[in-house]
């Protein structure tokens, strides 16, 4: 992979789907520090239902021991937890790197979360941001059957549209399916789309000290879409389980690559899901969005399951 720029000093690199996508960011990372770049690291305070049963991300005022930037941004420290006591994957990931690390608050409005980063890049002097998501889903056109959870990874990559004409912005891609969304035949579909509108930038893949350090971040942050990648940089390839036994996803040697796209083709030429949800006044707005045009959205799905979950224990 080249270097973006000559002048690129910074960047910041964000894990926007939620959960674990934050390891996903390690390979870039450990690449780019290798050029002479300092990176800056940040992700989503959402974790995935089996981890924390409270329905869709956390708000920050519901997050103690994060030091706030603005509105949309807080700087996160290995202390950083909810009131009740959930710490996130981003907690636990800063105890193993020297990089700072933050959240982006997604409740704001998605123009509102823009300016608040593009006043944070310009204040830090970031020259760069990229959108990291590992599995696959930020690269749905919306009619793929197994598309379960885009609105977080739509939200972000509407948000790193509206301010790439400021700054430049990239979304990265790890893992080739390994969150058992879109099969390798709908990935491919995509990226042929962006390659033939010149939006594949490059691609990179996991060396021996990016797998090393995502190896003692797995034993303790639990994730299955960032352990696949390294499934493939082992050779283990085959189908192997995630999501506790629910799906088994294909382990193969593209899921150690991380593709680097641009992130203008990848709205205007993919993304419907995320061009959709482009006038959402909020995040309960932009699922409301989503649900009205017949897309599936993981926060209307953990609203549903807590919505079961307490009618159970009612009926106990």
């Amino acid at each position: 992979m080249s270097r973006p720029s000559k002048q690129i000093e910074k960047i910041l690199i964000i894990g926007i789907g939620g959960g674990a996508d934050i390891i996903g960011t390690i390979p870039l990372k450990i690449h780019m520090e290798k050029k002479g770049i300092q990176c800056f690291l940040g992700g989503l305070p959402w974790e995935r239902y089996t981890i924390d049963p409270y329905p869709g991300p956390r708000t920050f005022e519901s997050i103690c021991n994060m030091n706030i930037i603005n509105e949309s941004i807080g700087l996160v420290s290995q202390k950083t937890k909810t009131l009740d006591g959930l710490y996130f994957s981003e907690s636990k990931f800063s105890r193993f790197v020297k990089n700072k690390v933050f959240l982006i608050n997604i409740f704001n409005p998605i123009a509102d979360i823009a300016d608040d980063l593009l006043s944070f890049c310009r204040k830090e002097k970031i020259d760069c941001v990229y959108g990291m998501d590992v599995g696959g889903d930020v690269l749905a056109r919306g009619d793929e059957k197994g598309l379960a959870s885009p609105l977080a990874d739509s939200i972000m990559l509407n948000i790193l549209y509206k301010i790439s004409n400021k700054i430049k912005t990239f979304i990265g891609v790890l893992g080739f399916g390994s969150d058992g969304e879109l099969n390798q035949r709908e990935i491919l579909k995509s990226l042929e789309i962006i390659s033939k509108k010149k939006g594949l930038i490059s691609s990179l893949g996991i060396d021996s000290e990016s797998y090393k350090l995502m190896k003692k971040m797995i034993l303790t942050i639990e994730t299955d879409a960032s352990r696949v990648p390294l499934l493939a940089y082992e050779g283990k390839y085959g189908l192997t389980p995630i999501r506790r036994g629910r799906i088994n996803v294909d382990v193969h040697p593209m899921c150690q690559i991380t593709f680097i796209i641009d992130t203008k083709i990848l709205f205007k030429f993919v993304s419907k899901v995320s061009r959709k949800i482009s006038r959402a006044k909020n995040i309960f707005d932009a699922n409301e969005l989503l649900i009205k045009n017949s897309y599936p959205s993981e926060f209307n799905y953990e609203i549903n399951k807590h919505k079961e979950a307490i009618s159970l224990k009612n009926t106990k």
